[in-house]
């Protein structure tokens, strides 16, 4: 004992580090979202492909690659601020593992690259793209970076190019996240093959309905997300009530990310969440990005959801954020709980009015509690 330094942390209580599953670092130079609360989806899709163009417009390739490799930077630093130890990044083209270098030691980058592309014939392409990806080495200086694919979403993925990249992860091995049910428009659109997003693929110059597999529903879509060893429905904002059953009983191979702020932001309708947590599906915690979210502080997060969910048990809610997240990643055995063997990922939650009499979970999601990394 003579040899142990004792710290005296104060009043509080030290947790798992936190797991943010769904992030898009490249927007973390944004001081505000883009567009007003309410915005409708498809507009601010607009604005974000208009802000990429501007900015390769502004400062060419190389100032524009710059820009997103500092903003990148900067969301990892504003994660690691708020005791995020792990990570779930969506990654776009083109992207090396050393944008991502500049990372705290022992946090975890889980590196999804991002794939669109509704025209069939550049499927080879991307499937050379992704091999590319998943050949890169996964440590850059000391922290460590894994690699997993993301087809963007329905109506931005081809099916066939769908296929191919679960085939390719499954082949290697490899976790794919995707975008699913986040709108009812989406639903529109599998569904019917009618509204906004008919609009705004035709504006983009992509529309051909002339395949009878041009969409997939969101039922099928599942079906072919369940081939691979690991998947994460990003939002899953309107599943229906079969769609969690299917999500339910793949639950060791398939989770959902939410992220509480950025379904505010949108005002979309309730959260299933309670339906979600009754069929034992693994929920777990996202910020999304700067785009539709004030910050990237993932605590903030939890707390949104202890604020809305009230019958919700808050020791679930810090399962959401921590052991969950890692379960969707595939690193519980490093991240996600406190035991010995693992990485030194921790936080302290303390508040400014807590009692050693109280349990932490009286006032961990109180509105006054801070979380810091240790």
């Amino acid at each position: 004992m003579s040899n142990c330094q004792v710290i005296d942390l104060g009043e509080g209580v030290i947790i798992p580090g936190l797991v943010n599953t769904h992030t898009h670092l490249e927007f973390s130079d944004l001081e505000y979202p883009l567009g007003q609360p309410g915005i409708n989806f498809t507009d601010w899709i607009r604005l974000i492909v208009s802000r990429r163009i501007e900015s390769n417009q502004e400062t060419g390739t190389t100032g524009s690659m710059n820009r997103k490799i500092a903003a990148i930077q900067r969301g990892i630093e504003e994660s690691s601020e708020s005791g995020v130890w792990a990570i779930g990044e969506i990654a776009t083209m083109p992207v090396e593992l050393d944008d991502y270098r500049n990372r705290p030691a022992n946090m975890l980058l889980m590196c999804f690259l991002e794939q669109l592309g509704r025209d069939e014939t550049a499927i080879p392409t991307r499937e050379a793209d992704l091999d590319a990806f998943f050949n890169q080495r996964g440590w850059v200086g000391s922290s460590p970076i894994q690699i997993g694919a993301s087809p963007h979403a329905p109506y931005s993925v081809a099916p066939n190019l769908l296929r191919q990249i679960c085939r390719q992860a499954n082949a290697a091995n490899r976790p794919v996240a995707m975008h699913l049910a986040e709108t009812l428009a989406e639903r529109e659109f599998v569904d019917h093959q009618t509204g906004e997003f008919v609009s705004l693929l035709q504006d983009f110059g992509v529309w051909n309905p002339g395949s009878p597999d041009s969409v997939l529903s969101i039922g099928e879509t599942l079906k072919v997300l369940s081939s691979v060893p690991l998947s994460l429905i990003v939002h899953g904002n309107y599943l229906s009530d079969c769609e969690l059953d299917f999500v339910s009983s793949c639950s060791e191979r398939m989770s959902v990310a939410f992220c509480p702020r950025t379904h505010h932001f949108f005002g979309h309708s309730a959260y299933p969440l309670e339906k979600m947590l009754k069929r034992k599906i693994n929920i777990c915690l996202g910020t999304d990005s700067r785009a539709s979210n004030p910050d990237l502080d993932l605590f903030e997060e939890a707390k949104f959801v202890a604020n809305s969910f009230s019958r919700v048990d808050p020791r679930l809610i810090l399962k959401m954020a921590t052991l969950n997240g890692a379960h969707a990643l595939g690193v519980t055995q490093a991240y996600g709980s406190l035991i010995a063997g693992k990485k030194p990922a921790m936080c302290l939650v303390t508040h400014p009015g807590a009692d050693s009499g109280d349990s932490p979970f009286d006032w961990m999601f109180d509105r006054d509690s801070k979380c810091a990394p240790l």
